[in-house]
């Protein structure tokens, strides 16, 4: 019987229980005798029935619906940002093929899901076949990442320069894990690429804990294809970029300018500063750097703000 022939009322569910009931003890009947061919054919109209009690269930709970893309949408959105296991989506969709379906809501519906086994996060652990969704409501510019995707994936050249062409060709926009391993044609070799990116080259990919709090766990976004750090600035740890974000609250210290009043006439982005420059034994670490955006790191550059930063200096002395 097919999903859209299914009885509104509990005359389906109860005869369903029943005909699960009836194949288990037949199974039983045969389990010390009998031909094992006829054994294998049972246990497949078993799990077949097993396999329709999926559906049922999420219809007696105000899920139901005809297609397993839709049902799997359903599920996830009533489970946001929850580890939710391969074997679980399967009795949701109530076909094997359920991870189609769910590239289905990616690619074609913009739907957040990501997966363990495609990401490489500290702050969040999947086991490899773990969905999790980022936020219930769509991405309207999805189905156009996909499509640059797909096509910088088959292009030639290495998986680094991959992941950067496709990072400047969404300059300014979030991206997921799985369209940078998708890209990179690896989970191992995104993580590795877009670190090499960060800390090598210097490009300002930033994350949740790196001046972009409004990211969610398992997006970047490259905030621009032009500006680099210093040398030196590449070397400041993870760890301790994200204590000085945390700590000036991901807004400037010099003129208070946060992500929230970014427009496209001032187009700046945060920014760290050695408040003693490295070059003069300035240390790697909170107590000697600050958040600055780019319009005033510039101006500090140039010799402006000396009085500014000589209170920086102390008040960031007194916090760390």
């Amino acid at each position: 019987m097919s999903d859209r022939n299914l009885p509104r009322d509990d005359d389906y569910w109860d005869a369903l229980l029943r005909q699960i009931d009836k194949q288990l003890r037949e199974l039983g009947a045969w389990a010390s005798g009998g031909d094992l061919r006829e054994k294998i054919l049972r246990l497949v109209r078993l799990q077949a029935s097993v396999r329709k009690t999926g559906p049922a269930i999420l219809r007696r709970h105000g899920l139901g619906a005809r297609a397993a893309a839709e049902r799997l949408r359903l599920y996830f959105v009533q489970y946001p940002q929850t580890p939710i296991d391969g074997a679980e989506l399967a009795v949701v969709a109530g076909i094997s093929e359920y991870a189609r379906r769910v590239r289905q809501l990616r690619v074609e519906h913009g739907y957040l899901i990501i997966t363990g086994a495609r990401l490489h996060n500290e702050e969040l652990t999947l086991r490899p076949n773990q969905y999790y969704l980022l936020d219930v409501q769509p991405d309207g510019d999805a189905a156009r990442r996909w499509h640059v995707a797909n096509r910088i994936r088959r292009s030639k050249g290495g998986s680094r320069e991959r992941v950067l062409r496709y990072l400047r060709e969404n300059v300014g926009r979030a991206v997921t894990t799985e369209e940078l391993a998708y890209v990179a044609r690896g989970a191992k070799e995104y993580a590795r690429r877009v670190r090499e990116l960060r800390t090598e080259e210097g490009f300002p990919i930033a994350t949740r804990h790196t001046g972009r709090p409004d990211l969610k766990v398992g997006q970047y976004i490259l905030l621009s294809s032009d500006r680099r750090s210093q040398e030196h600035d590449r070397r400041i740890p993870e760890s301790e970029q994200k204590k000085i974000y945390a700590r000036d609250q991901n807004a400037c210290r010099i003129c208070n300018w946060t992500i929230q009043q970014w427009r496209e006439d001032d187009a700046r982005i945060l920014e760290l500063h050695h408040l003693l420059p490295h070059a003069r034994g300035g240390r790697n670490a909170a107590d000697n750097i600050v958040v600055l955006c780019s319009r005033c790191h510039d101006d500090v550059h140039r010799g402006k703000h000396t009085e500014i930063l000589a209170r920086l200096r102390q008040a960031v002395a007194e916090d760390v």
